[in-house]
């Protein structure tokens, strides 16, 4: 009963990080209100693609190298994952990123199918270290209300180099892998220190674009029989050009109890290399990070969002 209970709740986990799709909205008579219908601080065309209210910076401008940028997850505030310093040319972390937002600056925040600009407020305590009196994130009036928002940027421009991965990339047909996947993945565990046995379970199959072909993320763990809501192994390989033969580990659990999830991906500096934007889901709540991707190496900046310590 406890295991069924535990995937359960990771299970709902995983969905609401999906979302849900959205119903086909009913055609207009007049085909100028087809092509552009209002919403509360933006317009969307009939392709659903954010368009620009008089009055809303929007998504035009410059982004990364020519400006500094900072990427925020939302934890009912936006909590700074990285950010770009345009004068030292160079990706920095933590206060530094909060340094760069001035209370007023306009930012720009997304969920899954809309995005809007918002204002910056001060330093606030993020709700998922609601109590501990730390105030690293920053306020922004009315984002917990209406759209699920998942992530921000400033300047508002920034916004245009996060690109999500696909919702479903942790749905049934997604994670279905063939024999020669399952091999090298389990080669790949072992050589990372795991032991598999004769059970591999896939939790997430994602594409993001790397720096000529689609790469794609492998989210696996082995399950543990005689330890309820615990693992064997649980960890995250990038397949670069997705080869299986070029399998990096991205991040591995040391607790055991926990999956990772590739949310999107990011070219936070310019640099014609995208980043990786991580998630760390285990029974008790969830963590972000950004990992970057040189040489054939991927390293992890700063440390997993909310106090999550894996």
């Amino acid at each position: 009963m406890r295991r069924l209970l535990w995937t359960s709740s990771l299970c709902a986990v995983a969905l609401s990080l999906a979302g849900c799709p959205s119903e086909d909205e009913p055609a207009k008579d007049d085909k100028k209100e087809t092509k552009k219908e209002k919403t509360e601080e933006g317009e969307q065309d009939d392709a659903g693609s954010l368009m620009v209210a008089e009055g809303d910076g929007g998504v035009d401008g410059p982004v990364p190298p020519e400006v500094s940028m900072v990427f925020f997850a939302v934890e009912g505030a936006l909590y700074p994952l990285a950010c770009f310093d345009k004068d030292a040319k160079s990706i920095k972390t933590g206060s530094a990123c909060l340094k760069m937002v001035k209370p007023g600056d306009a930012v720009r925040v997304a969920s899954h199918d809309s995005q809007y600009n918002k204002k910056a407020g001060e330093p606030v305590e993020p709700q998922c270290l609601a109590g501990s009196g730390k105030k690293v994130a920053i306020g922004v009036e009315g984002i917990t209300e209406g759209a699920d928002f998942l992530y921000g940027t400033w300047p508002p421009a920034g916004i245009k180099v996060i690109k999500e991965v696909a919702e479903d990339s942790t749905g049934p047909a997604a994670v279905q892998i063939g024999d020669e996947e399952t091999t090298k993945l389990k080669a790949a565990i072992t050589a990372a220190g795991g032991k598999v046995g004769d059970e591999l379970k896939v939790h997430q199959v994602a594409e993001i674009q790397g720096r000529t072909a689609k790469d794609k993320v492998y989210s696996v763990y082995v399950p543990d029989p005689k330890v309820l809501e615990q693992y064997k192994w649980s960890g995250a390989f990038l397949a670069e050009g997705g080869s299986l033969d070029k399998l990096t580990l991205i991040a591995k659990s040391k607790s055991k109890k926990d999956v990772f999830e590739v949310r999107g991906s990011l070219d936070i500096d310019g640099d014609k290399v995208n980043e990786l934007w991580m998630r760390i889901v285990f029974a008790e709540g969830s963590g972000d990070q950004v990992f970057t991707l040189t040489g054939g190496k991927v390293s992890g900046l700063g440390k997993w969002s909310c106090g999550a310590v894996r």
